[in-house]
């Protein structure tokens, strides 16, 4: 009995580890090309609660520094996952990352706070039918949870956007 308890929790270690890696391959991947991509993946793998300041400061840095260039769609959905992720653990870095998904969606067009909570939302639910390993559950909860929560901070990205714009 004892064996069998071992093993069911060791799978459910196994699976959460292949879920994550199934959800951020694609960072390993296009490390190759993008070297940071490649070092952002590593510190992810290393993030939770207990995670310190600095090795999260190290994540948002090497976030920044993988310079993603696309067109909107694409950067909004390589970012999509890696900031959700990031969020559900350190909120705290919310006006450092939130512009990952705000402002592609601004530049399509959205610029009201309920709508962009809800383009967000949308996103999930579209991304999650075509690949079910999209999104970590972190990633699901936070936006389910938390997002609806930072109609504030949104509004605030949607502001930058709009000076960002007039300049």
């Amino acid at each position: 009995m004892k064996k069998k308890t071992q093993r069911l929790f060791s799978s459910f270690g196994n699976s959460d580890h292949t879920n994550f890696i199934k959800t951020f391959n694609y960072l390993e991947e296009i490390g190759k090309i993008l070297p940071h991509s490649k070092i952002c993946f590593d510190l992810l793998k290393k993030l939770n609660f207990q995670t310190t300041d600095l090795e999260s400061e190290s994540l948002i840095t090497e976030l920044h520094k993988i310079q993603f260039a696309s067109n909107t769609n694409s950067y909004f959905y390589f970012y999509f996952p890696l900031v959700t992720h990031i969020l559900h653990y350190k909120p705290q870095y919310e006006k450092e990352i939130l512009k990952y998904l705000i402002a592609p969606n601004f530049v399509n067009g959205t610029s009201d706070v309920r709508e962009m909570i809800d383009v967000v939302t949308g996103a999930m639910k579209y991304k999650l039918n075509e690949n079910q390993y999209y999104l970590s559950k972190e990633s699901q909860d936070w936006i389910s949870n938390e997002l609806p929560k930072l109609e504030k901070e949104v509004q605030r990205e949607i502001d930058i956007c709009w000076k960002e714009l007039d300049e």
